[in-house]
Parts: C-alpha cells; structure tokens; sequence
C-alpha cells in the first residue's frame, strides 16, 4: 500500500509504530493505546514553531489526535507517544483515545494550521503487515528517501512494498541500523593492505 502525499512540506512524517508489544514509552507498562509512537523531523534549514502542527488519522474531518508545542531545530526528531497524547486530550477535551492507528491499516496525517487553513503536509497510508507486532514503518533517510519497514524485532519476508530492513525501530532517533563496532589492532589493519 504505502501511499503518501507528494508534498515539499519542511517537517515531515518520519516514522510511526501502530502496534506495539513491548513498553515503547518506559512507562512499567505495555499499552496498545498508550506505546504507540509517532516521528516527525524538521528536514529544512530553518527552526520551526511546531505549535501550528496537528496529527490525525483516517477517521475523517478534522480529528486531532495530538497538537505540537515547542520549536523543532533542523534535522531534528520530535517523538508522540500514544501516552503524551492521551495526555493532551485530557487537557483538551478530546476523547482519549491516544492516537489511534488502527493494526487493520490506517493513515497517519500531519497537518499545519496557516491562518484559516488547515493543510495536508505530510501523511502515509499503511496496511495491516506494516502494523504487525514492534514493526514500524519510516523513511530510508531521515525525512527523505522512500518508506521501509523497521523489521528487526518482527521480520517481513513478503515482497509487497514497502520491504522490511532488518533493522529495530528507532523512535527518537535516526532511522536506519546501527554499524557495530569491533576492536582490532594496527598491526592487523596494516596486514590487509601489504603483500
């Protein structure tokens, strides 16, 4: 499935996990509602006032699942777990319920208020085998490049897009795998490169 939106939009989607198994937020405990993650990065040159910014999902109109605070600098990651939102719905007044993204598939929508304007900036439309237990679906590169599956805790083998990486889900930070590092000595280094 993986639609997306073909727009130029400065913060974007980054990466999301719709169904999570362990305790993603470190809170002592596992929640559907409450472990659910959502990324959006700052890929501009700019810093942004992320109050003018909105997550939704598919549920129609204008649902509010979460409203941003602060500044996000370029290049950086900016984190929702489902708990931060059912925490701003209680202030708010919205419904609780956190931010929704169905296992079945969805669309996750991040929206940016202008004026009067509520307009699209990024969103992503998932299927059900990219929201299966600790998979999260996310950009190549960090706000840029295709989407792919963050697989390492719950391998795809599937050959529908978006294809799985083999690497854990990364929320707060950048996507993609961790190069692991290994000792070794100069003189085995030299040895590679000498007759």
């Amino acid at each position: 499935m993986g639609r997306h939106s073909a727009v130029s939009a400065q913060v974007k989607l980054n990466e999301f996990l719709a169904d999570p198994v362990i305790d993603w937020n470190s809170d002592g405990s596992v929640s559907s509602k409450t472990d659910e993650w959502v990324e959006v990065i700052n890929a501009g040159v700019t810093t942004v006032d992320l109050s003018q910014y909105r997550l939704g999902d598919a549920s129609g109109g204008y649902v509010w699942r979460f409203a941003f605070s602060g500044a996000l600098e370029p290049g950086r990651i900016a984190i929702v777990y489902g708990s931060d939102a059912v925490a701003w719905q209680a202030e708010t007044g919205y419904p609780s319920y956190g931010l929704s993204l169905n296992n079945s598939g969805d669309t996750v929508t991040l929206y940016r208020i202008a004026g009067p304007d509520t307009l699209v900036e990024d969103s992503y439309s998932y299927a059900a085998f990219e929201a299966l237990d600790d998979r999260s679906v996310g950009r190549e590169s960090d706000g840029v490049g295709s989407w792919v599956l963050f697989d390492g805790l719950n391998p795809y083998s599937g050959a529908t897009p978006p294809l799985g990486t083999g690497c854990n889900p990364s929320p707060g930070y950048a996507n993609g795998c961790a190069t692991p590092a290994s000792a070794t000595t100069w003189g085995s280094i030299k040895a590679q490169y000498t007759d």
